[in-house]
């Protein structure tokens, strides 16, 4: 029982982590797509670019850290 529990709770991780990953990716998409409108001011593009590579970033970390971590193990 506690094999399956241990797959489960692995799974349910990897669900968790996943869905993160996409949520980072969509909203920088969502974000690049805000900063190409011309009509919105200069420091809001900024503020969308920033938002941009915080996104990027965090994803990007988060799949060398999955990389890292399947290394080590």
């Amino acid at each position: 029982m506690t094999e399956l529990f241990n797959w489960a709770t692995t799974l349910a991780y990897f669900t968790v982590f996943f869905i993160g990953l996409a949520a980072c990716f969509e909203n920088a998409h969502s974000a690049l797509l805000c900063r190409q409108f011309s009509f919105i001011p200069s420091w809001n593009k900024r503020g969308y670019t920033l938002k941009v590579i915080a996104h990027s970033t965090i994803a990007v970390l988060g799949i060398l850290g999955l990389i890292q971590a399947f290394v080590g193990a």
